[in-house]
């Protein structure tokens, strides 16, 4: 795991957005969960799984690539992840 990179100005890692009471301050960065992880979460709470989704429909769900389309939509638009 990597250290947070920390803006001097506001505390806060670039990264995972997480904040600190002092430049000096070490923390291990978490990148935080795009838009699609958050989504994929959020169904999985309630049953709807990949391995569900392909069952109903007969064969690949494509999951993944609408998760990882949404993560990189919420990161250029929404600055989530």
């Amino acid at each position: 795991m990597k250290n947070c990179d920390i803006d001097p100005a506001s505390l806060c890692c670039r990264v995972c957005g997480s904040r600190v009471t002092a430049p000096h301050v070490v923390r291990n960065c978490r990148p935080r969960p795009g838009l699609g992880d958050m989504v994929a979460a959020g169904l999985s709470a309630v049953g709807i799984t990949p391995e569900r989704v392909s069952a109903v429909i007969g064969g690949p769900c494509g999951c993944e690539e609408r998760k990882e389309a949404l993560n990189d939509w919420g990161r250029d638009h929404l600055g989530i992840g």
